[in-house]
């Protein structure tokens, strides 16, 4: 999966929720299973995304699917680092594909109101498979219609360990017993740099996005009682608590004993997860998805894949992490021609048969994770979707509790540099002061949640402050509004 302007499938609210779980991708020009390159036509249905995992399985399904829906389905995969140019000149021209995965980096609201989505209308038979808990106000759906079709499990993480088997067996490591603390983890790299592997790498480059989510996710693991330096309890944003700074003290002295490939610094996921699957690393942190990833990547490294767990400070921490309901993953486009059989399209991605293929390709976990423990996945996926299922938590959302938090989701503006930035700057020297360049992060986010606050309570939304309050909230456990 790689990290663009992704901040989850599984945010605090609308808007960190948009663009959806970007999907294992890897560089290349678009992949097609046919025809043209954008906008609907008559007998057509162009469906694109960027779920590199996936392009056989959608391949497949594109040609099933064009039996089934009697139109010819054709199926566009793009790297991710492409696809948002490639939507935004799609939309610009009129020629969106019918069904698109949800990259494109806007809350609900402003992709209803910019004409970039399409209501869904689903069969009563899908809509019954759906767990509860999935389709939300302000999330997938605004003013009680349904806009966009949420497929994967919020039970999963951006920030697990991948070892490889093979290494670790030189330097005399069991890959059944991984590190789960920092201690344990560091002692495992020092062993892997004795016995001449270097001991792992991570997506430290590009914008910083990806090691901005896994450094939220290692807070949460190291005691942060929130998500994205937004507290449940208090409602104030604090990236300057001391878990925060425990996490990136953390990634500095693995950075400073040259436990890092060189060159991790520059390194995309791609570029990160390319050196994982290898061989050139004995690990890497990545998400759930890092066996599918890496098996599209070189296909006969997966037997060497083995998982560790997201790392916490001491032992006895629990390695608990907290999110939200999913987002959208796919989206019908408002000028498609065929909205019914586009939204058809999607509902046949809820059935047993594609989930099954979704679970073999290794990426993102299905809604049904029921069916992965029998699957044809490989022991170190289901171990780590085993473990997300044991340990992330559905997390209090302030546009659960008040739908019109949407308004002002929609006037939220990107805050730069964002943590993963000042991640880059601390670790290669830049930065000196990192508590305090922290608290300047929370100000500017508490700054910019007023501003749009403000705007949206003088459109006339019925919003506070108080709506991000949950003084209710338990850890370690799903939290529901009673």
């Amino acid at each position: 999966m790689t990290g663009l302007t992704r901040r989850g499938l599984l945010g605090a609210s609308a808007l960190a929720t948009i663009g959806l779980a970007t999907g294992c991708a890897k560089s290349g020009e678009p992949s097609r299973s046919g025809g043209r390159s954008g906008g609907a036509s008559s007998g057509t249905l162009d469906w694109w995304d960027h779920f590199s995992s996936f392009q056989q399985l959608n391949d497949d399904w594109a040609e099933k699917q064009s039996d089934e829906l009697g139109v010819r389905v054709v199926h566009t995969y793009y790297d991710a680092s492409k696809a948002v140019q490639a939507y935004q000149l799609a939309h610009q021209a009129n020629k969106m594909p019918d069904v698109y995965s949800n990259i494109v980096g806007l809350p609900l609201a402003a992709l209803v109101s910019g004409k970039w989505v399409h209501e869904l209308t689903l069969p009563d038979e899908v809509l019954r498979k759906i767990p509860p808990n999935t389709l939300t106000e302000g999330i997938t759906n605004l003013d009680d219609k349904l806009y966009g079709f949420p497929l994967f499990s919020f039970r999963q993480s951006t920030t697990l360990v991948w070892l490889n088997k093979d290494h670790f067996a030189k330097a005399d490591l069991d890959p059944d017993d991984p590190p789960s603390d920092y201690q344990a983890y560091k002692d495992a790299c020092r062993a892997l740099a004795s016995a001449g592997v270097t001991p792992m790498t991570l997506a430290l480059g590009a914008d910083g996005s990806r090691i901005r989510d896994q450094v939220d996710d290692m807070a949460q693991a190291a005691g942060f009682p929130g998500y994205q330096g937004l507290k449940f309890t208090t409602g104030e944003y604090a990236y300057h608590d001391d878990s925060y700074v425990t996490v990136i003290e953390f990634l500095k002295e693995l950075y400073d004993s040259k436990f890092m490939l060189p060159g991790t610094n520059n390194f995309s996921v791609v570029d990160a997860r390319t050196r994982y699957a290898t061989g050139a690393v004995g690990i890497f942190i990545d998400g759930i998805w890092c066996a599918g990833g890496s098996k599209a990547l070189v296909p006969e490294f997966v037997d060497k894949i083995a998982f560790g767990p997201i790392l916490v400070p001491l032992p006895e921490a629990q390695p608990w992490t907290y999110r939200g309901r999913p987002s959208a993953t796919w989206f019908v486009a408002a000028d498609s021609e065929d909205p019914e059989k586009a939204s058809l399209l999607i509902a046949s991605l809820m059935s047993d048969e594609y989930q099954k293929g979704m679970i073999a390709a290794m990426d993102q976990p299905p809604l049904n994770l029921d069916l992965v423990a029998e699957s044809d996945a490989i022991d170190a996926y289901k171990k780590a979707v085993a473990f997300c299922g044991e340990n992330v938590f559905l997390m209090p959302q302030a546009i659960v509790r008040n739908p019109e938090i949407a308004a002002v989701d929609a006037e939220r503006k990107p805050v730069t540099p964002h943590l993963g930035n000042i991640v880059q700057g601390y670790l290669g020297g830049s930065i000196t002061d990192l508590r305090r360049e922290l608290k300047k992060l929370s100000d500017a986010f508490e700054a910019d949640r007023e501003q749009a606050m403000r705007k949206a309570q003088s459109a006339g939304a019925n919003v506070s402050e108080d709506d991000y309050i949950f003084s209710d909230w338990k850890p370690g456990a799903d939290y529901e509004i009673t």
